[in-house]
């Protein structure tokens, strides 16, 4: 079975690169999730009992900006995927990457995770990424405009042949297809 077009990475990247990326994409997501949540709260404490909502939506803003706009920087040099550094990987990202962070910290809380999930039918949680997702969503897409304006057209197709596999460019960027 082949891999879906829109999953494929960037092919000017090893396998290496692309781990890299992911890695590097957790990191910065951490560093903006518990470095906002101190800057504003004065503590990671408050993030100790899992039913802590608006501490986690304060650094679930913060990460996802962060995580988009590293994905935004990653596409433009070429690294993770064209289709995955949009949405699917900084999302995963922002939705799992949190979890196990907090839980090394401070210890799993599983009664308010299953207030969350339970009481709430996964809503809040959802309502919580989304916090972060949109405005990160928001930032991916204001980069990627400005530097693909900056640059301009010769150099955003010479770009696009580059780093893009002919089956994908002929698939979604050529329009004389």
């Amino acid at each position: 079975m082949e891999r879906p077009l829109g999953a494929a990475p960037f092919v000017t990247q090893s396998t290496r690169e692309h781990v890299l990326t992911i890695v590097g994409s957790v990191l910065v997501c951490w560093l903006a999730y518990f470095g906002a949540v101190a800057l504003v709260y004065d503590s990671l404490s408050v993030l100790a009992l899992e039913a802590a909502i608006e501490p986690q939506r304060v650094g679930t803003t913060a990460a996802g900006i962060a995580v988009w706009g590293y994905f935004a920087i990653a596409f433009v040099r070429g690294y993770g995927g064209p289709v995955l550094n949009a949405i699917p990987y900084p999302l995963a990202i922002l939705t799992l990457a949190p979890f196990p962070a907090r839980w090394l910290l401070f210890g799993p809380d599983v009664s308010g995770l299953i207030s969350r999930f339970v009481g709430w039918f996964v809503i809040e949680p959802m309502i919580t990424v989304a916090h972060g997702a949109l405005p990160g969503l928001g930032l991916f897409v204001l980069i990627l405009t400005v530097w693909a304006s900056v640059i301009g057209e010769d150099a955003r197709e010479a770009w696009e042949r580059t780093h893009l596999s002919p089956e994908f460019y002929d698939e979604f960027v050529d329009v004389d297809a």
